[in-house]
């Protein structure tokens, strides 16, 4: 029944993710409903097929090496779900949307309701750990942003820091080692395919997305 309400969730988050990337790349409002632009083609299949596997994985992991809990796994579930159509739209546009950050913002902050009526204890814990870990991310990587020119993109910031509000400091800390370990081993890829140059700018969404799977799944948290 858990894993079940797990599969639903993520379920409702990729559909939901699908059809947001979809109207956003062909810069198409929601409120049109133009269904064309939805049309299944190679690339997208790859996206549905991609999402349903990594997060069926997870699952796996989540209720046979680490236990969780329902409220832990969909929490993870929610930030990899988000994290997919963040990587699409970074992959191609170079940019990540302010109006899916402010959606994650809004999920994790219903998401507490949960872990306080649990345990009103253990929910200020967390808070106080999530927002630690948002600060600590989204400061480091901010300073680096004005020390280093170009170095990191204001979109990346604000994911961070994000992800520190769903994982807490260690968990993000972990999430932002993978990410730029992927990276790296992409970067490396691209120029030696010389796909890209050495001027080029690489989208830093998917390895985030790649790279937190990752880390999640190794470290469950």
């Amino acid at each position: 029944m858990i894993i079940a309400i797990d599969a639903v969730v993520s379920s409702i988050l990729i559909a939901a993710g699908y059809v947001y990337t979809c109207y956003y790349l062909n810069g198409v409002h929601w409120k049109s409903r133009n269904t064309e632009v939805l049309r299944l083609r190679r690339n997208r299949i790859l996206y549905l097929v991609f999402a349903a596997l990594t997060t069926a994985v997870l699952i796996c992991l989540f209720y046979t090496v680490y236990r969780m809990e329902v409220i832990q796994s969909i929490k993870l579930l929610c930030l990899v779900e988000i994290l997919f159509p963040i990587g699409a739209i970074d992959f191609r546009l170079q940019k990540i949307p302010n109006q899916i950050l402010l959606t994650a913002v809004i999920i994790r902050g219903v998401l507490y309701i949960p872990e306080f009526i649990s345990s009103p204890a253990t929910g200020f814990l967390i808070l106080k750990d999530n927002l630690v870990g948002a600060a600590v991310i989204g400061i480091f990587f901010f300073l680096l942003f004005l020390v280093f020119k170009n170095s990191i993109g204001m979109g990346d910031i604000k994911l961070f820091a994000v992800m520190g509000l769903y994982q807490g400091l260690w968990g993000a800390v972990n999430s932002v080692f993978f990410s730029l370990v992927v990276s790296f081993v992409l970067s490396v890829g691209l120029l030696i395919t010389r796909k890209k140059g050495r001027k080029d700018t690489i989208p830093f969404g998917p390895s985030i997305l790649i790279g937190t799977a990752i880390a999640i799944g190794l470290a469950g948290m």
